[in-house]
């Protein structure tokens, strides 16, 4: 389960990839600019899911809809 889970040393260096690292409040203003979903960790950081970085981008979007089945009146328009 844990295999899905982003943790925020791996936010930190998203959110600021050189640099010295970001702190907690920089990461999560930064996470909610880019509509990443998250939570906090207890430990003053947060974390999200690989699901919520791809749903920020798209990417659950994009294979829905790549899923979806075509029908050939569809594509005859």
């Amino acid at each position: 389960m844990t295999a899905n889970v982003v943790p925020f040393t791996a936010l930190q260096r998203m959110c600021r990839p050189n640099g010295p690292a970001p702190r907690a409040s920089t990461v999560a203003k930064w996470a909610d600019r880019q509509h990443i979903r998250y939570k906090y960790d207890g430990a003053g950081g947060i974390w999200t899911t690989q699901a919520a970085l791809d749903a920020a981008v798209g990417l659950h979007a994009a294979l829905s809809a790549a899923n979806e089945e075509t029908r050939i009146e569809d594509l005859m328009q």
